[in-house]
């Protein structure tokens, strides 16, 4: 009985297991925010590893084998390898109902993924890497208000789009939420000046009641505080 016992949970448990993908990324990423998201809240099997950054980890050869750009977020399904938080997105939610199956509603979330790639991500390259990068305290103020100054115009087109929307595509959640919000919300650490954003403020505190957005804001902040901890020490 105890052979058969362990025969059924080889083959009925463990192979699920092993099929499982894994995510390869860090909460301090914001494009690793957006899939871990996505995770927690659509309940896809999917295990996460953390990526030690700080060590290099994602340089290191074994991850090289794998992926061979280096960098996070990356997801390994079997011997399927692959990186870019947009396609991970689009391959863990296939089939769920948050994806648009219509012709329109498909062309406006690439529509956006194409924005996101050359205009949101600007709140990271250039103003939340200063926080990290610059250590001069002087050049680092400077280099976060022209940041914040070049990216005016975007906000001010969000600002106007979240006064008759909900969301970033209309009145429904889609993947364009998860890619943007992770973006707009860091902006906390630079004290960004929501109150001239009200919409953009409002459109954040709505998410606060879509699954997993609060974890993912926390696992952020904890991450960040055990970053800084290390980058202090290594100084």
């Amino acid at each position: 009985l105890k052979l058969q016992f362990l025969y059924f949970i080889v083959n009925h448990y463990l192979p699920h297991y092993n099929n499982m993908p894994t995510l390869h990324g860090h909460p301090v990423s914001q494009p690793c925010r957006s899939v871990q998201w996505f995770i927690d809240y659509s309940g896809v099997d999917c295990e996460v590893k953390t990526v030690d950054l700080l060590s290099g980890a994602h340089k290191a050869p074994e991850f090289l084998a794998k992926f061979p750009n280096g960098q996070v977020p990356s997801l390994e399904d079997g011997d399927f390898c692959f990186g870019e938080s947009i396609a991970i997105l689009q391959y863990l939610a296939d089939g769920n109902d948050i994806v648009p199956t219509d012709k329109k509603g498909k062309a406006r979330l690439q529509e956006y993924f194409g924005r996101h790639l050359s205009q949101v991500r600007k709140f990271s390259t250039e103003i939340i890497r200063h926080v990290f990068f610059e250590k001069d305290a002087d050049e680092k103020k400077k280099k976060i208000a022209a940041g914040i100054e070049s990216t005016k115009a975007m906000m001010d087109s969000f600002e106007a789009h979240f006064e008759k929307n909900k969301f970033v595509l209309g009145d429904t959640l889609s993947l364009a939420d998860f890619m943007f919000a992770p973006e707009v919300d860091q902006l906390f650490m630079v004290e960004y000046d929501f109150k001239t954003y009200k919409n953009v403020g409002a459109y954040i505190e709505r998410l606060k009641e879509v699954k997993g957005y609060t974890k993912m804001r926390e696992d952020m902040s904890e991450a960040l505080k055990v970053m800084t901890a290390k980058m202090a020490a290594k100084q």
